[in-house]
């Protein structure tokens, strides 16, 4: 995936949460998608599209209410995957639908999983995480509020401008990156070379999406400034560790 790096980071910068549609994708990004579907997915991990009707339903009352969309893309996990590798793959393939010039948003409860898995051609023992709808934008950029970096890093801003630019670029990257309720439920914590993710929150139970999300976005973030590495100690706090040639 690393000749989409780029192309992902500046898709960060647009992405937006997109609730009311006013068109399916055309042929040609349609069939760009299910490339990137294939080409993204792995780990256990499946992205597969579908189409339907009545797909989406409102948390409570109207609230996060999707309309205007038939055409969607779930997030499959099958038995050994991690949810962290599922919001990874997901999120870089939301990211290429925003490159696309499509609108997306990341939709963990509020869709009819039974009716869902019946439009899917999933296999025994895997399990829909979430699903994102795909479609041309019915409204324009929204921003969400996020959390300053230094509440995410504990850090002050004279702290944060000594960082090394790649850092700065990973961090600010990686605060950026979406979450189920936009609670951001994570810390960034710079350490030596590295930097390290620490998940704060279950999240509802999408605390581990939300970390292979950040992990991704961190990634691109360093990836601006033309540095690549590992990530390495997974579970709830991963640390990504530049590959020494990149310093």
């Amino acid at each position: 995936m690393a000749y989409n790096m780029e192309r992902w980071h500046s898709a960060v910068q647009a992405r937006f949460s997109v609730r009311r549609y006013d068109g399916p994708p055309g042929v040609e990004e349609l069939t760009a998608l299910a490339q990137a579907a294939e080409r993204i997915g792995g780990q256990g991990v499946r992205i597969l599209l579908g189409q339907g009707e009545d797909i989406f339903r409102p948390l409570f009352l109207n609230y996060g209410r999707i309309t205007g969309a038939t055409h969607f893309a779930a997030f499959v996990a099958g038995p050994e995957a991690q949810d962290h590798t599922v919001g990874y793959m997901g999120e870089a393939f939301i990211l290429e639908a925003t490159a696309l010039g499509l609108g997306t948003c990341w939709v963990g409860g509020s869709f009819r999983k039974s009716h869902t898995a019946s439009l899917l051609p999933l296999e025994a023992g895997e399990r829909i995480v979430a699903i994102t709808p795909m479609g041309l934008p019915g409204e324009t950029y929204v921003g969400r509020p996020r959390k300053s970096l230094e509440a995410l890093t504990g850090l002050d801003q004279e702290a944060l401008q000594a960082l090394p630019e790649w850092q700065q670029s990973a961090l600010s990257c990686a605060r950026l990156a979406p979450s189920a309720v936009n609670r951001q439920p994570w810390r960034f914590q710079p350490e030596g070379r590295g930097i390290r993710i620490i998940k704060t929150s279950g999240n509802f139970g999408f605390g581990g999406v939300d970390l292979g999300i950040a992990m991704l976005h961190m990634e691109l973030g360093a990836a601006h400034c033309s540095v690549s590495g590992q990530w390495q100690e997974m579970g709830d706090q991963p640390l990504f560790v530049p590959e020494a040639e990149n310093l």
